[in-house]
């Protein structure tokens, strides 16, 4: 048993409390409250008072790729396609090795930056190993893509085989495995259909990304556009398979029965009315990445749609080729400055949290600071909150060099604090 005490408290599920206190046992979250109140219900447990600091929930950044690194700037302003392809040109020259870099360069940056829990895309689980001994939670997708129909099935066994080795080397971890169909553009439909099938087969979790670009909403459309006739020759497919249209990428997943598998939807910036309440009733999920929406999505997911239809909203940076970092800070900021006003700071913090724990399927057990919940707690400097705006100061100041420690189920992973653990 453990009390953690700091000057704010932030459980996300209820309203910050000042001069709060987490008290901590085995793991779990024992109890919540002021200071007093949870003193006084464990008189004898060891306290550990962080002073002017704010604990909260470990973040929760629920879409990464953590094996891909920055891109080099490019020549001129780019827009979607342009970029995926110069994406596609430098990991062709990018060894499993120096992908494994990365990615353990990527999950020091989570760390460091208080995010507790990951969902990453990865090409064949680079990731695993490095979030493994660092200790932190999440969902590992084994991506898979592929256009040509004859090869679907050859992709398949490829990742079920995967998908095999990731589950023995997560066994033991606080990690999951799930699979991503990379987008509705990117498989052919007799790969999408075998998705379905492997996902039923093997129980794990889907993630696909779709809806992220107007490039990628006139291909299913039409048929034809910059998808058709720049990015499929750079992969090689120069005769691609006829496709079902569709008005928009919700309604093509949905006619295929994506949906009905409740994927984390990755993007979901180009929806209307229709296709919310579409994602509403099959009960999907959305990672939003507005950081890397604002450079290549030309538009802005509609947010407090969303989140009115009750779908679950959490936060991801997407990997570093378009976003500047992965610290989530800044991806609860640039959330609310893209939506101008119609998203308040309690909100975007729910998001990088809560909301990410319900993105990901693990709200139950962490997210918020609630007793019975997995003790997945960081704390933050935290000299500059206002009591009168507490949520909102926070987010206005704090940075992912701000935080101070990382707890994961009551275990210590990050810790730069000057006070002893068991003072």
């Amino acid at each position: 048993m453990r009390i953690l005490t700091a000057r704010w408290v932030f459980p996300v599920a209820t309203p910050p409390i000042e001069d709060g206190a987490v008290a901590i046992d085995a793991g779990r979250i024992a109890g919540v409250g002021p200071r007093p109140g949870v003193e006084t219900a464990w008189p004898d447990a060891p306290g550990w008072d962080l002073g002017e600091a704010a604990l909260l929930p470990g973040l929760v950044n629920c879409h990464t790729h953590l094996e891909i690194g920055p891109l080099p700037p490019p020549a001129s302003p780019e827009s979607f396609v342009p970029w995926v392809v110069r994406l596609i040109e430098a990991r062709r020259t990018t060894s499993a090795t120096a992908q494994a870099r990365t990615a353990e360069t990527g999950v020091q940056a989570l760390l460091r930056s208080g995010t507790t829990a990951v969902g990453d895309v990865s090409t064949a689980g680079q990731s695993l190993a490095p979030l493994r001994r660092a200790g932190l939670r999440g969902v590992i997708y084994r991506e898979i893509l592929g256009l040509l129909p004859e090869a679907a099935a050859d992709r398949l066994e490829g990742a079920r085989a995967d998908l095999q080795a990731m589950r023995a080397t997560a066994d033991g971890s606080h990690l999951v495995i799930g699979l991503s169909p990379h987008s509705p553009y990117a498989l052919s439909e007799e790969l999408l259909f075998g998705c379905q099938g492997l996902v039923e087969q093997t129980g794990v979790a889907p993630a696909i990304h779709a809806a992220e670009s107007p490039e990628e909403s006139e291909f299913l459309a039409t048929g034809d556009g910059p998808i058709r006739r720049s990015l499929y020759p750079a992969v090689g497919c120069l005769d691609p398979p006829p496709r079902r249209r569709a008005r928009s990428a919700v309604a093509y997943l949905a006619g295929l029965g994506v949906l009905a598998w409740q994927p984390l939807l990755v993007h979901a910036v180009h929806v209307d009315e229709a296709d919310c309440r579409t994602m509403a009733h099959a009960g999907v999920r959305v990672a939003h990445c507005p950081r890397s929406n604002a450079r290549l999505s030309r538009g802005v997911a509609p947010v407090p749609r969303l989140l009115a239809h009750g779908i679950p909203v959490g936060l991801g940076t997407d990997s570093l080729a378009s976003a500047p970092s992965l610290d989530l800070w800044d991806e609860m900021r640039a959330a609310l400055a893209a939506q101008a006003g119609r998203l308040d700071p309690p909100a975007a913090l729910e998001m990088g949290t809560l909301g990410g724990a319900r993105a990901l399927g693990m709200a139950d057990r962490v997210g918020s600071l609630e007793a019975g919940k997995d003790a997945d707690v960081i704390a933050v400097a935290a000299g500059g909150v206002r009591a009168g705006d507490p949520v909102g100061s926070l987010l206005a100041r704090v940075r992912g060099e701000d935080v101070l420690l990382s707890l994961i189920a009551g275990e210590i992973r990050y810790n730069r604090t000057e006070v002893a653990a068991c003072a």
